[in-house]
């Protein structure tokens, strides 16, 4: 069983796309975060690699109810609209090593990471889960921190900055505009306006990877398309 999670507001037209994929559930808005980013998945659910699910504990009986055959972990601390209280769940991971902020990551996600055996790296970029495009085989950002602080570690891209719709915001994120499931990558609109497309492609095609285009309109950031098997 496979649930595709989207953004309670994610374009009905891409949504049903992504039904061939697997059964489409949504997020539910938390009120205390900003406009905008309120009902993105990479701010409210945190996969989990053993297939549990950390939520938003302010609606965890919502997520309870979607999920119904995962353990679905409530999140230590409640989400809030200023910086850094929005970012507790925005983070990820790349083969045994877990990014992010670590100052602000959520108890409930150090907890089983930590108890795994990953590698912890830190990096100032609380948004972690939404700045990066996260595969098996390499990342893409546009963050320079990100991409600097991980070099070293990961195979990963950078590319400029922008050019990604968000709403009540001057950009978005390649992340966030993004999802992955194997070797196919689905981005939310069309990116050939992007002045990083054709690099994105290159390094697409580097690895293997098929693309899904789920809408004509310009690319935007709703945030993760989170497949959760």
């Amino acid at each position: 069983m496979t649930y595709v999670l989207v953004a309670e507001n994610f374009p009905e037209e891409s949504a049903e796309k992504l039904k061939e994929y697997g059964e489409v559930v949504r997020t539910k808005a938390n009120a205390r975060v900003l406009r905008g980013l309120d009902t993105h998945p990479d701010i409210l659910v945190h996969p989990l690699p053993c297939g549990d699910l950390v939520v938003d504990r302010d609606n965890l009986d919502y997520y309870k109810e979607i999920f119904k055959n995962k353990k679905v972990i409530p999140s230590h601390l409640s989400l809030s609209g200023k910086y850094p209280g929005d970012i507790h769940l925005n983070a990820f991971a790349f083969k045994k090593i877990f990014i992010h902020n670590l100052k602000h990551t959520d108890q409930a996600i150090l907890d089983y990471y930590k108890k795994a055996g990953y590698e912890l790296v830190n990096i100032k970029q609380g948004y972690a889960k939404c700045s990066c495009l996260v595969s098996e085989d390499f990342v893409i950002t546009s963050d320079g921190g990100i991409y600097e602080s991980l070099r070293d570690f990961i195979p990963i891209y950078k590319i400029d900055h922008g050019q990604i719709k968000l709403q009540n915001f001057n950009y978005g994120f390649i992340g966030g505009a993004t999802g992955v499931l194997g070797k196919k990558i689905f981005f939310t609109g069309d990116f050939s306006h992007h002045s990083s497309y054709e690099e994105i492609l290159k390094i697409i095609n580097k690895y293997s990877y098929e693309i899904e285009i789920l809408s004509k309109d310009p690319i935007e950031d709703y945030g993760t398309i989170f497949f959760i098997i």
